[in-house]
């Protein structure tokens, strides 16, 4: 073998002219695959690590309220944040995704705006520091400012967002924005940063500390937005990470224990809310009987139906009005008044002192005013075997998984259509989320492997082509080595080796173009204003992200059609009859 390597690579060296040209050529092709991969590889991490990492997440737990998609806002961190813990060693960082769209109102000018929170006291590692100081440039004011509490609001907004307010440091914008329990608010900031951010659409975005957004929101201590996990290792934690937090949040019956009180008569009951939906308005209205009542007037979203147990302790019949206390989980006991719309014959399976509501105002009081629902002793709960218990309202209402970007989309276009009243609470990463973004890759590279492959095909024709001039001008070279006892066998192997070795040393001579390349390119700056294309730039630069498993395949795949087309000249050669190339004469 040793000869056959060394008699090859002479013969590569007896032809330069023709096998410099054939190496240029394929070098060529493999420096375009090399290039074209590592650009769309960096596309993709620029999406994923350093534009959706910082607005959903590697895994996002998502809320939102009634259905209501820009209210995203969950009312108990606390539950959530325990689903999480568990696998806190494979989380570098929890983020609370808080914010809301807003108009800002600079000096003569106004414009839409995205206010997001800033969690200041959070453990941020050196390489996402170093992320963050790359993707938003500050190119006034510093970043701690955000913590000064001799300012009103301080807030960092984008360089064009600030040329276009005419603002300045220091400067105060005010806002116009709608809070968590749907109320028009107004508030001021003040400027105390000037960013450069080179993605278009996060250009909108006005910083502001996590406690000053959650202020402006009208957001409680014990409330948060949207949790955003920051992983490890996410290609490979992920998903399961994500199937694990959504099995431990199936929800439970939502209920309140309250006290209710009609004058000097008072009972301790337990409040329930029923979903509205028309088909299970009308199972109700067929287990829960009302007697007197008509069925529109008794399930209405105003008052409340009382059990027979409690209208009799309490001595309430229709249209009296009844008080109810509890205590909150975090803020103390709150009381309200109620009509009562009718008075219920209790069915199989939710017998007790009830108070039955409309999901719609039992989720005012459940979610504005939190019960403590820590200790169920003494709650009267549907059996979840009864037949009323699916038209019970549930905590939350837990969103399917959703495994590509075309799922994901069509779960939340449902969502409006069917109008739930409870929050939705969804669990997804962003591979699922932004699976489109793979896709794209994934169509880049193919597309790209194609060209070349292409461009390949034809070189190796030139190929096949040379090695069939090279067999017919060496023919009394290979009779005579034939004759000394050269077998077929290693003739073949000589010829095939020859195109192996060109399609390697040009392989390494394409990747060593690629890189020069790719690092030349890397240094040159781009300026591009408001354009989309900003967003696959790396500090106005352009991003390159090579793979060693990707050009490693790559180069195997090129060696393996360089031996596959070299095959068939090299058996040809192989099978030459010895007496008749030593009487060849060119």
């Amino acid at each position: 073998m040793k000869l056959l390597i060394m008699l090859s690579l002479r013969n590569l060296l007896r032809q330069k002219r023709r096998n410099i040209l054939l190496g240029i050529a394929m070098a060529v092709g493999v420096t375009i695959l090399v290039v074209a991969n590592s650009f769309s590889r960096g596309m993709s991490d620029i999406m994923f690590n350093k534009i959706l990492r910082w607005v959903t997440g590697h895994v996002t737990v998502a809320f939102n309220e009634k259905s209501y998609l820009y209210r995203e806002v969950c009312r108990d961190k606390e539950r959530f944040l325990a689903a999480i813990e568990p696998e806190k060693g494979l989380i570098n960082e929890t983020d609370e995704a808080i914010g809301a769209f807003v108009k800002t109102i600079g000096n003569g000018k106004s414009d839409n705006s995205i206010l997001v929170g800033v969690d200041l006291n959070a453990d941020i590692s050196e390489d996402s520091l170093k992320e963050i100081n790359e993707s938003f440039r500050l190119v006034d004011g510093v970043w701690e400012d955000l913590k000064r509490t001799d300012i009103e609001n301080p807030g960092i907004i984008s360089d064009q967002k600030a040329d276009y307010l005419n603002l300045k440091l220091f400067d105060v914008i005010r806002l116009r924005l709608r809070n968590i329990y749907g109320q028009d608010q107004a508030a001021r900031v003040t400027v105390v940063g000037i960013m450069k951010n080179d993605n278009i659409f996060m250009q909108p975005v006005l910083f502001t500390s996590l406690v000053n957004t959650k202020k402006i929101l009208g957001m409680r201590d014990f409330e948060t937005g949207n949790l955003n996990l920051t992983l490890k290792n996410p290609e490979k934690d992920a998903v399961a990470m994500a199937d694990r937090i959504y099995s431990r949040l199936e929800p439970g019956t939502a209920f309140i224990k309250a006290g209710v009180a009609k004058g000097d008569a008072s009972a301790d009951a337990t409040i329930l809310g029923f979903r509205s939906d028309k088909d299970s308005i009308k199972k109700l209205e067929s287990l829960v009987k009302v007697p007197g009542v008509r069925a529109k007037d008794a399930f209405a979203k105003d008052g409340a139906l009382i059990s027979a147990s409690l209208a009799k302790e309490l001595g309430a019949t229709k249209g009296d009005s009844l008080k109810f206390a509890y205590d909150t989980k975090y803020a103390g006991k709150v009381s309200f008044a109620v009509g009562v719309n009718g008075v219920f014959a209790e069915p199989e399976g939710l017998a007790g002192k009830i108070m039955l509501m409309h999901e719609q105002r039992f989720y005012d009081y459940f979610y504005d005013n939190l019960p403590d629902t820590s200790d169920k002793k003494g709650a009267v709960l549907p059996d979840e075997k009864c037949a009323v218990f699916p038209l019970i309202s549930p905590e939350w209402i837990l969103l399917e998984r959703s495994r590509t970007t075309d799922e994901y989309e069509k779960k939340y276009k449902q969502i409006g259509k069917k109008k739930w009243k409870a929050t939705l609470v969804d669990v997804r990463t962003m591979y699922e989320s932004a699976s489109d973004i793979l896709k794209l890759e994934g169509v880049l590279n193919l597309i790209t492997l194609v060209a070349v492959m292409v461009l390949f095909f034809i070189i190796l024709i030139g190929v096949v082509n040379t090695l069939r001039m090279t067999v017919r001008e060496r023919t009394r070279e290979i009779g005579t080595i034939r004759a000394i006892g050269m077998q077929k066998s290693d003739v073949r192997h000589m010829f095939i080796l020859e195109t192996l070795f060109l399609a390697l040393i040009s392989s390494i001579a394409g990747i060593i173009l690629a890189f020069l390349f790719m690092w030349t390119a890397s240094r040159i700056p781009i300026q591009i204003q408001d354009n989309p294309l900003g967003m696959l730039l790396v500090n106005s630069r352009l991003y390159f992200l090579p793979s060693a498993l990707s050009i490693l395949g790559n180069v195997v795949l090129i060696l393996f059609i360089a031996v596959v087309t070299a095959f068939f000249p090299a058996r040809r050669a192989a099978n030459l009859s010895p007496s008749q190339a030593l009487r060849h004469f060119e």
